[in-house]
């Protein structure tokens, strides 16, 4: 029995240092300095093919593209759910990001005036890297310019922002996003890379920034995510450049930021 005692101590006593380990990585870097957006549209007219409006960010997204009043057209797979995205109004394109013939035929189907990809995540083929090649690809061939990969902190030059427990979890789709980013970056494309923080549930504060400091770290909800990508459309200063994204009010995943 004191044997046994000692063991269930000794595993307390490493699930305590543990979580200690977790809460001190996942401390968040807010940048001191930030790149503010010029003030967005309120009434849209641009066309926006979204890859991965199915998920939950690409869904938010379409919803601040319909409200303002921007056609979407949502490129998604056969599979794919589309109950949260038919009411909203938009039109789709059936096809399959790994499969470079389907997106250049989907990205033919009408005149776009930009792209934004979200995909990306686990499965037996990632399509981090391959699905966003593709979408660059076939962007430059049918000549829409302006394209907004969603990337994540830990990808290209901010690899040493991400707390260990990201890079670890991350190990095998951060290499492809930084391949995906290093693609679109060496196009002719309109880019700008947008690297979100940690994406807890729930719902959003009402805030979030954007930097380029490569070392910004922390969390952001998808419904304060969605406004500033789609803010980034408005502005033509943000062409060329790759952002970090977060809201300084959230100091966890599991800060609600109030």
């Amino acid at each position: 029995m004191k044997l046994l005692l000692k063991i269930l101590g000794a595993i307390a006593l490493l699930l305590a240092v543990v979580v200690i380990w977790v809460v001190v990585t996942l401390r968040p870097n807010v940048p001191e300095e930030t790149f503010t957006l010029e003030p967005p549209i309120t009434t849209g007219g641009l066309h926006v093919l979204v890859f991965g409006a199915s998920g939950n960010l690409g869904l938010e997204i379409t919803k601040v593209l319909v409200a303002r009043g921007d056609k979407v057209t949502a490129f998604v797979r056969a599979t794919s759910d589309r109950s949260y995205l038919e009411p909203l109004g938009v039109d789709f394109i059936v096809g399959d990001a790994l499969d470079a013939d389907s997106v250049l035929a989907g990205l033919k189907q009408g005149e776009f005036d930009a792209v934004i990809t979200t995909i990306g995540g686990f499965g037996e083929v990632m399509p981090d890297y391959i699905g966003n090649a593709n979408i660059f690809d076939a962007a430059g061939m049918v000549g829409i310019k302006r394209v907004i990969m969603i990337s994540t902190v830990g990808a290209g030059n901010s690899h040493d922002a991400a707390p260990l427990v990201s890079r670890l979890a991350l190990s095998k789709i951060l290499p492809l996003k930084t391949r995906a980013e290093e693609h679109l970056q060496a196009s002719s494309l309109d880019y700008t890379i947008i690297r979100p923080g940690g994406l807890p549930p729930g719902t959003g504060t009402g805030g979030g920034i954007l930097s380029e400091d490569p070392m910004t770290m922390g969390f952001i909800n998808r419904q304060d995510l969605a406004p500033l990508i789609v803010g980034v459309l408005d502005d033509d200063r943000t062409i060329g450049k790759t952002l970090a994204a977060i809201d300084p009010a959230r100091s966890a995943p599991w800060d609600d930021g109030q």
